[in-house]
């Protein structure tokens, strides 16, 4: 096949970031603005024949994606059902979530569910008509607007992103190249509510959901058990937030240009991960002399057991039953004595009871640790991990904290990045897509001075971002990644700076990428008559995002 002839603005690919809200609506405002630009006499969102999203931009993109397979889609109208949806009044997302979890009944009625918080949000998301229905929506053979769909989550049996596509491999190549048949049976009764979860339940926050355990409720099916008999999914595989191995969507965007071979005249990363790292603190309290860990435990555990106290009280309190019933055979008892000797009895008869129970406690614990310990612990080390009871307590409770801080940094924060910048590196380096590759920042028109910016602007476009616009793109930049508002987001309001922020940068981006392509002989294109049209309107649009960054966003709402 002869190789894609290059034409601007063709035929677009859009990546979605994750990063909760902040990249549901920031994405929202990306394709509101692609939606109204003009291009060779149709709305620009037109062009975009693929989408790849991972995390809180898969919230965007299944309910994009599912809107344009409507008979009477209008965009106009999926933008005002998505915003309603989730404004601080409507949105009762988590705490439906929390809800489903507690109730009994749900889970009664979702036996085929592990009974989860990740689930939980499944079948809330399940519910919501934006997201309601299965991934036969997206039938690679009847996929209205689009032509290819990948929402992105990762799987924890082989480490790869794990793929909700309509084409190629569903899931990744170990998990789907030798058994195809068995996983195309179920591909389209893939419900879109436990798609989006799937993408988006991050680590520490969520547990894994289980392909394809928690995925179908009709077990009983010949399809579901002819892949649930396969040796790689017979004990389930853990799916996990995309981000993990590509929060950007890139990697599988660019294997969906592979497959149009090339067709992809432009692929645009829209991305809200942070390029901030709060740095590692150490702890720095002092190590006193208070008591070695082995004291610490010994003086806990001497609580579980029975105290000679224990069973001298339960005497005391007999004897002295026993001799009022003497005296009473004399006719000298005295009754007070009987309710004073029954309740001293009853305390050494309860506290004896209970430290037995909590000595047959204590030994079956300390069993069990000792095996899992055992277990778990390597030989080479055990003498090692043995000397930590001689430590202070304090410096043992540093030593963990230390542990347990620098690994959810690394978790959270260094592994995330490293990923970004490989992928990156891998997207920008690839020549076959020079011209045709552009990224699309929460925080570029921000203000501040970052590693990528350098608070640098294209010195060509007029005016220079305003003070008003810099102030929408912080506040929207500096939005947490959840997946809900509080009282500041609601103060700020940060639902409408996210969407027009994702609107003055895409408009600002596509202005810097037309004054490359136009800077750029290598680009092969001689006729720009479109181009300048399409800039034209840019220019007018960015004059009015400094005006008023809000004003397309009102308009739209």
């Amino acid at each position: 096949m002869a190789e894609h002839q290059f034409q601007p603005l063709e035929h677009i690919g859009l990546c979605f970031s994750g990063g909760g809200y902040r990249a549901t609506f920031f994405a929202l405002g990306v394709v509101s603005y692609l939606d109204h630009l003009v291009y060779k006499d149709q709305s620009l969102l037109k062009s975009v024949k693929a989408i790849s999203t991972v995390s809180g931009g898969t919230l965007l993109g299944v309910g994009f994606a599912k809107a344009m397979q409507k008979d009477d889609y209008d965009f106009k109208t999926f933008f005002r059902s998505f915003y309603n949806t989730f404004t601080p009044k409507n949105d009762k997302l988590l705490e439906t979530a929390i809800a489903k979890l507690e109730d009994d009944a749900v889970w009664k009625a979702n036996p085929h569910k592990k009974r989860s918080l990740i689930n939980a949000f499944a079948l809330t998301y399940a519910e919501m008509p934006v997201f309601s229905g299965n991934f036969e929506h997206f039938n690679k053979d009847s996929i209205k607007g689009l032509e290819q769909v990948c929402f992105n989550a990762t799987d924890f049996s082989f480490g790869l992103t794990y793929r909700f596509q309509n084409q190629g491999f569903f899931g990744n190549s170990p998990l789907y190249k030798d058994n195809r048949k068995e996983v195309d049976a179920l591909r389209n009764k893939v419900q879109l509510g436990d798609v989006i979860a799937s993408s988006s339940c991050f680590p520490l926050g969520f547990e894994p959901l289980v392909f394809p355990d928690d995925y179908f409720k009709d077990q009983n099916s010949q399809e579901y058990k002819n892949l649930k008999g396969l040796e790689c999914y017979i004990n389930g595989v853990g799916i996990m937030d995309g981000g993990i191995a590509d929060n950007q969507g890139i990697g599988s965007m660019m294997k969906i240009n592979d497959r149009m071979k090339g067709k992809l005249d432009l692929i645009m990363v829209n991305d809200v991960g942070s390029y901030k790292m709060e740095p590692w603190q150490q702890d720095t309290s002092e190590i006193g002399k208070t008591s070695t860990v082995q004291k610490a435990v010994n003086k806990v555990l001497q609580y579980f057991t029975i105290k000679p106290m224990y069973w001298i009280t339960l005497v005391v309190g007999l004897i002295i039953v026993i001799a009022n019933s003497y005296f009473e055979c004399e006719g000298k008892a005295w009754t007070a004595l009987y309710i004073v000797g029954s309740i001293i009895t009853g305390i050494g008869l309860i506290m004896t009871v209970l430290g037995l129970l909590a000595a047959t406690i204590k030994g079956f614990a300390l069993s069990k640790l000792r095996h899992l310990f055992k277990k778990n612990v390597p030989e080479p080390l055990l003498d090692d991990i043995l000397t930590f009871q001689k430590l202070d307590i304090a410096l043992v409770q540093r030593m963990l904290t230390e542990r347990a801080t620098s690994a959810i940094k690394m978790i959270n924060d260094v592994f995330l990045k490293q990923m970004r910048r490989l992928n990156y590196d891998l997207f920008y380096s690839k020549s076959s897509l020079n011209h045709k590759r552009l990224t699309t920042t929460v925080y570029e028109l921000n203000g501040q001075q970052t590693p990528y910016t350098k608070g640098k602007y294209n010195e060509a476009i007029k005016p220079k971002p305003s003070k008003s616009l810099k102030s929408v793109g912080l506040t929207a930049s500096e939005t947490p990644t959840t997946l809900w508002w509080d009282n500041t987001d609601v103060e700020k309001n940060r639902m409408d700076t996210l969407i027009a922020c994702g609107q003055f940068a895409t408009c600002y981006k596509l202005m810097d990428y037309i004054l490359s392509l136009k800077a750029e002989e290598s680009s092969g294109i001689t006729d720009f008559t479109a181009l300048d049209k399409l800039y034209e309107a840019l220019e007018k649009d960015w004059k009015a995002f400094n005006k008023n960054p809000l004003w397309l966003t009102e308009q739209l709402k």
